[in-house]
C-alpha cells in the first residue's frame, strides 16, 4: 500500500515576491517522469511516497523534497541572480558584459561544483559531464591519442575550437590524432595540462563564435578564467577506481590469455592546492595552483567463450591488453594582476607549466603470425627474453609492446590594459605556448639488432610553439541608441612546428 502511486499536487512561488511561476520543471529524480508548472504555478503528478520530486527552472536554485505521505507540496523557489549577473569575456567584444545582456548564449560552468559530486578527475572529463556540446572518448591502441584526450564542440574537429585563457588564445598540443580516432588529422588542446584547482568558470560559445574570433572557432570558444582569490586556501583530493566482474581479465586469471591487473583497476588518485596572495593596497594578487595526477590502467575484454552466449567473443589475440593507459602529470599556474601607481593601467600575468609521463599498451605481436617481430638466432630458432615474452593456455609465444610518452607543455602570457582619459579601453599582450610530444617503445625489440636486451627505444617526437601578440582597443557610445560599442584591434601569430 505504502508504495502505491499518488496523485501530488501543489502550487511553486517566488520566495521573494510570493508571484506564481509557470514553466518549472517537476520531476522524480532518478526516473524520466516529470511535468511543468501551468500558468497559474500548478502542478500535478504521480510519485510514490518514496520518491524524491526536483523543482527547477532557470534563474531558481534547485530544490528536492522527499514524497513521503504528503500529497500537496507547496514549494517556494530562491531566485539566483549571481548567475545571470556574471560578467562574461566571450561572446561581444564589450567590457563588462553581463550574461543576461549577451547576444548569443553562453554556457558558464563552475568547475568546483561540478568537480565535487563526480570522480572525474581531469578538466576535459569534467567539462564532457557538464557540457552537452562537448564530447570525447578514450581511445585504446591507438598510438598517441591513448595519451592524450581531445574534446570536440559540436562533433567537429579538435582544432576547430578554440580555447582562451582569461580571453588569451592557449596553444594546441604538437600530437596529430592518428587512425580512425576521434578528430584525426587534427591536433586541439590538451585541457588536461590546466589545473583544475586554478579554474574558476569555463564560459563556452557556440553560435557566432567564427565572426568574432576566425576559422579556427567554428565549433566554438571555450574561454577558461582563472582564479583571483587572495588569503583562501582551497584543495582537493581524490581517489576512484573501477570494480568490473564482467569484463576485467581478472577475475578469470585462469584463462591465461588477456594481461590483467587487480580487481579493482584504474586507480586514480589527484590532487590540487590553491591559494592567493594580495599584492599592494590596490587590488592587485598572485594567485597559485600546484596539482598532481595519477591514473593506472584498466584492462577489459569479452570474457564470455561460450558460443551460445549473446557475449559470445573469439579469443582478442590481436589486443590482449585493452583498456586506457596510465598517466602520471603534475605541474603548477599563476594568476596575477598588479595596479600601475597610481594611474588607470593594469600589469596582468599568467601562465604554467604541465609534465606528463604516460603509458599504454600497442597491439600484441604473436609469433605465430609474424615471427620476424621476434628475436631468433641466424638458424631463425626463437628466442626467449624473460619478463617480456609470454605464453598463453593455447602455447602461442607473444609479447606486447608498450608506447610511452613524456609531454611537457608550458604557457606564459603577460599584458597591460588600461583606460585612456577619454574612455578607450586598451589591452596590449602576448602570449606564448610550447608543447613536446616525445614518443618512447618499451617492452619491445628491433629484431635487426644483436642485441637482445635492448627493449626500450627512443621513438621521437614533435614540438609546437605558438607567441601571439596583440592590441585591442573598445569605446561605448551611450549617446547611440540604447549604446553603441566600437571595438579593434591587431594581432600578429608566430608558429614553428
Amino acid at each position: 500500500m505504502f508504495a502505491q502511486k499518488r496523485s501530488i499536487t501543489g502550487t511553486i512561488t517566488d520566495s521573494q515576491t510570493g508571484e506564481a511561476l509557470s514553466g518549472v520543471s517537476v520531476r522524480i529524480r532518478g526516473s524520466a517522469n516529470g511535468t511543468f508548472t501551468n500558468q497559474q504555478g500548478k502542478y500535478n503528478i504521480q510519485a510514490q511516497p518514496n520518491d524524491v520530486l526536483e523543482f527547477t527552472m532557470i534563474a531558481y536554485r534547485t530544490f528536492n523534497i522527499t514524497v513521503s505521505e504528503q500529497t500537496n507540496i507547496d514549494v517556494k523557489l530562491e531566485r539566483i541572480t549571481t548567475e545571470l549577473e556574471q560578467i562574461i569575456l566571450v561572446g561581444s567584444r564589450r567590457s563588462g558584459r553581463v550574461k543576461m545582456e549577451t547576444p548569443v548564449p553562453v554556457d558558464v560552468v563552475n568547475v568546483g561544483q561540478v568537480s565535487l559530486p563526480t570522480s572525474r578527475m581531469d578538466l576535459t572529463a569534467i567539462m564532457n559531464y557538464a557540457a552537452p556540446s562537448l564530447n570525447y572518448n578514450k581511445q585504446s591502441g591507438s598510438d598517441g591519442a591513448d595519451h592524450i584526450d581531445l574534446a570536440t564542440l559540436r562533433g567537429l574537429g579538435p582544432d576547430q575550437t578554440l580555447v582562451l585563457i582569461n580571453g588569451k588564445r592557449r596553444h594546441q598540443t604538437a600530437f596529430v590524432a592518428v587512425f580512425g580516432t576521434r578528430g584525426r588529422g587534427n591536433s586541439g588542446t590538451d585541457l588536461s595540462a590546466i589545473p583544475i584547482g586554478a579554474i574558476d568558470r569555463v564560459e563556452i560559445l557556440r553560435d557566432g563564435a567564427s565572426a568574432q574570433y576566425g576559422s579556427d572557432a567554428i565549433a566554438g570558444v571555450i574561454n577558461i578564467i582563472l582564479k583571483k582569490d587572495v588569503n583562501k586556501f582551497t584543495g582537493n583530493i581524490g581517489y576512484a577506481g573501477y570494480y568490473d566482474k564482467k569484463y576485467n581479465p581478472h577475475f578469470k586469471s585462469g584463462y591465461n590469455m588477456y594481461e590483467h591487473d587487480g580487481a579493482v583497476d584504474g586507480n586514480s588518485i589527484a590532487f590540487n592546492g590553491n591559494y592567493g596572495f594580495p599584492v599592494g593596497r590596490k587590488g592587485g594578487f598572485i594567485n597559485i595552483t600546484g596539482n598532481f595526477l595519477s591514473i593506472g590502467k584498466t584492462f577489459r575484454q569479452a570474457m564470455d567463450t561460450s558460443s551460445g552466449s549473446k557475449d559470445y567473443m573469439i579469443d582478442n589475440t590481436v589486443r590482449r591488453a585493452h583498456g586506457d593507459g596510465s598517466i602520471v602529470s603534475g605541474g603548477g599556474f599563476f594568476n596575477a594582476e598588479i595596479p600601475i601607481g597610481t594611474s588607470r593601467s593594469t600589469f596582468y600575468s599568467f601562465g604554467g607549466y604541465n609534465y606528463k609521463s604516460t603509458d599504454a599498451y600497442a597491439f600484441t605481436r604473436n609469433f605465430s603470425a609474424r615471427p620476424e617481430r621476434f628475436v631468433t638466432t641466424d638458424d631463425f630458432d626463437f628466442i626467449d627474453v624473460p619478463g617480456v615474452i609470454k605464453t598463453d593456455r593455447t602455447g602461442e609465444r607473444y609479447y606486447n609492446p608498450h608506447i610511452q610518452t613524456k609531454v611537457r607543455d608550458y604557457f606564459f602570457a603577460a599584458g597591460v590594459r588600461g583606460v585612456t582619459s577619454d574612455n578607450w579601453n586598451w589591452d596590449f599582450s602576448n602570449v606564448t605556448g610550447d608543447n613536446n610530444f616525445h614518443y618512447y617503445g618499451d617492452k619491445t625489440f628491433n629484431a635487426s639488432s644483436d642485441n637482445i636486451n635492448k627493449t626500450h627505444f627512443d621513438d621521437g617526437g614533435f614540438s609546437f610553439l605558438q607567441n601571439t601578440t596583440n592590441l585591442s582597443f573598445s569605446k561605448e557610445v551611450p549617446g547611440i541608441m540604447n549604446g553603441f560599442s566600437i571595438a579593434l584591434g591587431a594581432e600578429l601569430r608566430y608558429e614553428l612546428y
